[in-house]
């Protein structure tokens, strides 16, 4: 009986190329996002006030200002520092993610990720269609995550 059994698991096995094909997706994937991640974190942590035309959409000005004189500006600057400081840190997860040959953990980052870009998508639109703050840049940010959001669920319903 348990020859049936193995038989069956391996009847119902993908192909070693399919597997490998899965896994060179997966990696380009976390390189993707590890680029991307490095980028807009350094971007937000070194100058956030670049990411102000996500609010407003006024690019000149906030191009302009590097020391802002307002409390509520000074506070959303230590914000922005603060997410970007975390999307940093995704960077070297994410890239050292794809080297590993441990199935579980590449599953739980998997995971990780599209449970995080879900959130953070439901938080944006919410956002956008409450508040009267956002500029329609902001859609921008939606686009983006859900892309993230898409490509690891896609990732962890069908992938390796």
């Amino acid at each position: 009986m348990s020859g049936q059994t193995a038989d069956a698991k391996a009847a119902s096995a993908p192909a070693p190329e399919a597997t490998k094909s899965q896994n060179q997706r997966l990696d380009q994937l976390f390189a993707a996002h590890a680029v991307l991640a490095a980028v807009c974190g350094g971007a937000a942590l070194l100058l956030p006030q670049l990411f102000g035309i996500f609010f407003r959409g006024d690019v000149h000005d906030e191009l302009m200002r590097f020391t802002p004189g307002e409390g509520q500006m000074r506070l959303a600057h230590v914000v922005v520092r603060l997410y970007g400081a975390i999307i940093l840190g995704q960077a070297p997860i994410a890239w050292f993610a794809r080297c590993s040959t441990d199935a579980n953990l590449r599953r739980g980052v998997v995971q990780a990720y599209f449970f995080v870009f879900v959130a953070t998508v439901l938080v944006l639109v919410k956002a956008l269609l409450t508040e009267d703050f956002w500029h329609a840049s902001g859609w921008l940010n939606v686009f983006l995550f859900g892309g993230l959001c898409a490509s690891y669920g896609w990732v962890s319903c069908f992938g390796p």
